[in-house]
């Protein structure tokens, strides 16, 4: 896969240039408050690129500027990917000054149709913290089915925190459903 592409966004894949970029997403602030995250030091995240195999399918999002210039916006991908099993992991970072725009939504709208129409996934799943409301309501409006809680799963800023597992099965996913919500 090369690029996947809309009027505002194109997801392209992850390369060694963008590594500063994603460890400073992975630092934000306001990232940080919402997602489960690990934290990485740059040889870290250079272990990481490097430890990709063809299972793992990140990429970078790119905001469409009016004046036709392009602007990272985060990332996403799809990892673990079993060909056998048709089934993969999502995850999910949108640049603070690029969410509430409907970005997030239509980047994964994008991913998922690759993953169930070219990659042939029968399902698609992910977890998010119970207790963010915003990423929740996201996930139902994709078609997320949530599968079960982990209670006190994750230590985070200080408390155990809850966790939502949930998945998305082919036959369950509507993308034109979930591009209404795009603004």
């Amino acid at each position: 896969m090369r690029v996947l592409e809309s009027d505002r966004l194109i997801l392209k894949p992850v390369e060694e240039t963008d590594l500063q970029y994603l460890l400073d997403l992975r630092w934000d602030a306001e990232i940080v408050n919402y997602l489960i995250h690990e934290p990485l030091s740059y040889s870290d995240q250079i272990k990481w690129f490097n430890g990709l195999t063809k299972k793992d399918m990140p990429l970078l999002l790119w905001v469409k500027q009016p004046d036709g210039s392009l602007e990272r916006g985060g990332t996403i991908g799809l990892y673990n990917i079993n060909q056998r099993h048709q089934n993969a992991i999502w995850k999910l970072r949108i640049d603070d000054k690029f969410q509430n725009k409907g970005f997030a939504v239509e980047s994964a709208v994008m991913m998922f149709t690759y993953g169930f129409e070219i990659l042939n996934l029968n399902k698609i799943t992910g977890t998010l913290f119970a207790n963010n409301p915003g990423t929740v309501k996201m996930h139902k409006k994709l078609g997320f089915t949530n599968e079960g809680l982990l209670r006190d799963h994750y230590y985070h800023q200080g408390a155990f925190k809850d966790c939502v597992y949930v998945g998305l099965l082919k036959r369950d996913f509507n993308k034109e459903n979930a591009l209404k919500y795009v603004k």
